[in-house]
């Protein structure tokens, strides 16, 4: 009985397309497999659409369509912006758009599949209680974190399993002055104006609107906190639909590119109504792209990588402000200098692979390396392990301190390594000349990291809230520009490169690890 009413139902529904424009005809869709684009079928003759535009996988039983963007141009669904490649979900109800801004269709079964909401199902009684219930909810801000995060509400906000997300700053607003930073919280103004109505119309198809901004400047007390929230109020009223308005303070988790602000939003602030990715997106302007163009034509490179890399620690689709209002195509933009994904522990250690410890032999490790660079790890993890004594200024306190404890070890015949970060010639000198006063060997490991690794792993361990010392940029750089790689000539008996292989306490801190944590 339940396999007849199975096939009954599957043979009884069909699925179309039905247009929201005359001059287009409803397409009608087959089970299985369905290419759509610029063909006879359709009767789209737009250049903009490609012979190939959609793949269609209709599962009529389910009701479901598994879309996949082919052509170079994008779709549109629900509003939002589909690139080359994207794959997603239709339902029963929603907005097709083959090309996006384009050639609009409403998803339709026949009969409609009896769940077709994203959250619970409810009756029309309960579903008109709720929506007195959301119409009567009045704005709130909260703080999370002794401030660290601050929360808007505005009114009549309600949950949704899709997330349409922006920036803020150069992506909803930019300022009325022209400068790239605002005179003060009223020089502002929204940036295109088809912003309302877009964010209106993805209120209408169900999306809740949400705004995930950095604002060091609070924090710095560059900017009023009260002149900021009745900025923010200003915004949203301006743009006549519900926003829920993340806002970072300082540095930290809860900052951009950091994933901080969207799990407070999956864990709290969407009253337990599952978020689901495959149908949200992320709006920013702090995209990477370079500078373009001259004279009046002239566009300024991106300040940063921070609203594309948040998108991608999030696990979400990115656009910026010009491709989701404007209908432009996408842009170059320069990726970052490391992708923490690509680092795993089964990296061999060193570089030629042939590197000896003969613990009946005394002799000097000179490590050099950028801070972060790994060295302390490194040591503690392989060297200590094997009896040489660790020497570092971080726990002596200075160079001289240092040396003094290399001429104690050596003249207790006891193996030490330099663990300083040796970034030029004149500093690794020093314990040179004392090798070679005691007449033992001295080799140079050096840390095969590059300087964006390093930023990425000081970034991580001051997340995890580590004892190492802070550094800040002005030193890091001030550390890479002295940096001369060693040589022979200096004396060492050799020397090897020294990958990096990191281990982890628990799965967080490696899916943490494996985010991009810096801006830049």
């Amino acid at each position: 009985m339940a396999l007849a009413t199975y096939l009954n139902r599957s043979v009884a529904r069909n699925c179309t397309l039905k247009p929201m424009e005359a001059e287009h005809c409803a397409i009608h869709l087959v089970s299985g497999d369905n290419v759509l684009g610029r063909c006879k079928e359709t009767g789209i003759r737009d250049a903009r659409c490609s012979k190939k535009q959609l793949r269609l996988q209709v599962n009529l039983e389910m009701g479901r369509i598994q879309l996949k963007v082919l052509g170079v141009n994008p779709c549109g669904i629900n509003g939002a912006m589909a690139m080359y490649h994207t794959e997603c979900e239709l339902r029963h109800g929603d907005l097709l758009e083959i090309v996006y801004g384009r050639h609009p269709y409403e998803v339709v079964f026949t009969p409609a599949p009896e769940t077709q909401k994203d959250n619970a199902e409810t009756t029309p009684e309960e579903q008109a209680t709720l929506a007195m219930e959301i119409a009567n909810k009045e704005e709130k801000w909260d703080s999370v974190a002794n401030g660290k995060m601050l929360i808007y509400n505005s009114a009549g906000l309600a949950p949704s399993s899709k997330i349409a997300a922006y920036d803020m700053d150069g992506t909803i607003i930019k300022t009325k002055s022209g400068n790239v930073f605002p005179k003060n919280t009223d020089d502002w103004q929204i940036i295109y104006p088809e912003v309302p109505q877009k964010l209106q119309s993805l209120h209408k198809d169900g999306y809740k609107i949400c705004f995930f901004t950095n604002q060091g400047g609070i924090a710095r007390g560059k900017v009023s906190l009260e002149d900021f929230k009745t900025k923010v109020k200003n915004i949203v009223k301006k743009l006549g639909v519900p926003v829920q308005v993340f806002i970072a303070i300082g540095d930290g988790y809860y900052r951009k590119p950091l994933p901080g602000m969207w799990k407070h939003l999956l864990s709290e602030m969407n009253e337990s109504v599952a978020i689901k990715l495959d149908r949200c997106f992320f709006v920013g302007d702090a995209a990477g792209r370079p500078e373009t163009g001259k004279g009046a034509t002239k566009q300024r490179k991106d300040h940063s990588l921070a609203d594309r890399l948040f998108a991608t620690n999030v696990g979400v689709c990115f656009y910026t402000p010009e491709s989701h209002f404007l209908g432009k195509r996408a842009e170059h933009w320069n990726k970052p200098d490391f992708d923490p994904s690509s680092i795993n522990n089964q990296t061999p250690q060193f570089e030629p692979d042939d590197v000896e410890f003969d613990t009946k032999k005394c002799e000097m490790i000179i490590m050099v390396g950028l801070p972060g660079s790994g060295k302390s790890h490194f040591c503690a993890e392989v060297l200590g392990p094997k009896g040489y004594k660790i020497i570092s200024a971080d726990t002596l306190g200075s160079t001289q301190a240092c040396l003094n404890a290399c001429q104690r070890a050596l003249n207790a015949d006891k193996s030490c390594v330099v663990d300083n970060t040796n970034v030029d010639v004149a500093s690794r000198k020093r314990f040179m000349s004392l090798a070679m006063e005691k007449d033992v060997p001295c080799r140079c490991f050096v840390m095969n990291v590059t300087a964006a690794h390093a930023k990425h792993n000081i970034a991580y361990r001051e997340l995890l809230e580590t004892d190492h010392s802070p550094i800040n940029d002005m030193v890091f750089n001030m550390m890479k520009k002295k940096y001369v790689a060693p040589t022979m000539d200096e004396g060492f008996t050799s020397i090897h490169k020294v990958n990096f292989r990191p281990n982890f306490s628990n799965e967080e801190d490696e899916k943490l690890y494996k985010m991009y944590l810096v801006e830049k």
